[in-house]
């Protein structure tokens, strides 16, 4: 017997199986009756007694149909078992607070040397994400790594054992077109990794990994509408063409009236949804806007932060005043500023009342924001890759920044902010010149020396949305010849000058440039009439503007 062949057919593929197809059968013939049996509550997964769905293979003349069980409800948690009649292969899902977590993974029959083997994989003590209660906005990964799952084979060959991890993201909703309709659907990716280990008296203990890969597209009211499976085992390679299924039939399809009837030609998913808003849903909009606190010089603290905070549906710029209370001098601060786009993760896990933001600077990675290097005037400490917002008292914001990042509460730093309502551009107000500071750091994380900055210059331009800079000084610049630096500040690197004209759209074009090399992937647009320079930064190089 060659156990080992059995274990890796557990390429665990809700569609392929290990083996067998489907003729193309109509099992999905709509009744007329009102619907009397439990459902699963979860509407993207009308999973309920009787419930078959139908699915055309791409690129075949073949079909396969998905079946489910009856619903078991059990101390306001739901479990369901949904089976690849094909393939035998049977996944328990289990709805706890609205979201939907796989629970066992079951193959009723893997065949080795004429002998049929069933093999189940428990994962109920920590169970799997396959649906949350609605979108996360970017990746979710297992929290402590690998978790121990149950391993059962039977007949019975040896002890079994393994543990699992997982990946999941959310793409978006995406409209998927079927031979019954239309139909807007949202997109997840999910990947479950399984190690198996298994103790055999003949050949010893035999490891096996399966790789769980898949895409699936859900639909309010249907379920399932299309699946890509991607998975491989250790002995296999990644096919870069999956296996897809489209839906072709679904016999419990309920319309407004709660009647089984016809699927529908079209259906969309509400604009008002959280897989659509999530921003809206987590009240994370009414926290747009620009917010600030001042400098309060304590002699009992040895520093105080101040922030100023820019957040709007996209992206964020944040800068941050660390002051020591000795001197109380602004100028002596460390400062740290830097702009880019952020996801929303949700409520943060130790202050639930606050949103936790991943940020993701335009700067490069190794230019993450450090709060606790500001706080204590050293590069020792971690990447603060989070902020945390709540709403707080008489319109004001609550600000919480790990001093030491991963670390524990007690290392957090709280803050509130008042609303700064952002100042219109004076167009007309602008100075003649503007400066655009341009730095890049050492080993040590010290401004460069001058002769590190030779051969960077500016290019520079004007168009229809930014016509700013006078055409005296345009004319001389070209990519093969930039605009030459100004001079070269220890604090802030060289400096460039931009000479403004009148009637100017307040904003400017320009690209820092050592020939093809850019300090920035992306033209970049500077605000002329910013009362604060910005910084932008990438890889260890820094952009401001005053």
């Amino acid at each position: 017997m060659n156990l080992k062949r059995a274990l890796l057919c557990l390429v665990v593929s809700l569609a392929a199986g290990c083996g067998g197809s489907s003729e193309k059968t109509d099992s999905t013939t709509p009744a007329t009756t009102a619907i009397t049996s439990t459902a699963f509550s979860n509407s993207y997964l009308p999973a309920q007694g009787g419930a078959v769905w139908r699915y055309d293979v791409a690129d075949s003349s073949e079909s396969i149909t998905l079946s489910s069980s009856n619903v078991i409800k059990n101390n306001g948690q739901e479990s369901v078992e949904l089976t690849w009649d094909h393939s035998g292969y049977k996944q328990t899902l289990r709805q706890k607070n609205n979201a939907v977590y796989i629970d066992r993974i079951k193959l009723n029959q893997v065949t080795v040397d004429n002998k049929d083997y069933q093999v189940e994989v428990d994962l109920s003590e920590n169970p799997a994400l396959l649906l949350p209660e609605y979108a996360v906005i970017g990746d979710m990964k297992g929290s402590d790594g690998y978790h121990d799952m149950k391993v059962k084979i039977s007949p019975n060959v040896g002890p079994a054992y393994g543990e699992y991890t997982y990946e999941w993201s959310y793409k978006g909703t995406e409209t998927v077109k079927t031979t019954t309709g239309s139909y807007e659907a949202l997109h997840i990716r999910y990947r479950l990794i399984l190690s198996i280990s298994v103790t055999t008296q003949d050949y010893g203990t035999i490891n096996t990994t399966v790789d769980i890969n898949q895409g699936l597209w859900l639909v309010p009211g249907i379920g399932i509408v299309k699946l890509a499976d991607y998975s491989v085992t250790s002995s296999s390679a990644a096919s870069s063409t999956p296996f897809i299924a489209v839906l072709s039939g679904f016999n419990k399809y309920k319309n407004e009236n709660n009647v089984i009837a016809p699927l529908p030609e079209k259906i969309t998913i509400a604009s008002d949804s959280p897989w659509k808003n999530i921003h809206s849903f987590y009240k994370l909009n009414e926290l747009y806007g620009n917010w600030e606190n001042e400098y309060q010089c304590d002699s009992n603290t040895e520093y105080s932060p101040s922030f100023k905070l820019s957040l709007n549906e996209t992206s964020y710029t944040l800068r941050t005043l660390v002051t020591n209370n000795e001197s109380c001098n602004q100028a002596k601060a460390h400062e740290y500023i830097e702009s880019g786009t952020y996801k929303l993760l949700g409520h943060d896990i130790i202050d639930t009342d606050y949103l936790r933001l991943e940020l993701m600077p335009s700067s490069s990675e190794q230019n993450y924001y450090r709060f606790g290097n500001l706080v204590h005037n050293t590069h020792n400490f971690a990447y603060t890759h989070e902020i945390n917002l709540a709403s707080g008292k008489n319109g004001s914001l609550k600000l919480a920044v790990d001093t030491i990042p991963e670390k524990f509460i007690n290392q957090r730093f709280y803050t509130n902010l008042k609303s700064a309502k952002a100042k219109a551009p004076n167009i007309e107000g602008l100075e003649k010149t503007a400066l655009v500071y341009f730095r890049m750091y050492d080993d040590a994380m010290m401004i460069a020396p001058e002769e590190d900055f030779a051969g960077w210059g500016m290019q520079v331009w004007n168009d229809k949305h930014c016509d700013s800079i006078l055409a005296s000084q345009l004319k001389d610049i070209s990519w093969e010849k930039p605009l030459q630096p100004l001079g070269y500040d220890p604090s802030y690197g060289i400096y460039f000058e931009l000479k403004i004209k009148e009637g100017n759209t307040g904003c400017a074009n320009v690209i820092i440039h050592k020939g093809n090399q850019q300090a920035v992937d992306d033209n970049m647009t500077l605000d002329l009439s910013a009362p604060l320079y910005s910084t932008i930064t990438y890889q260890d190089t820094e952009i401001s503007y005053n």
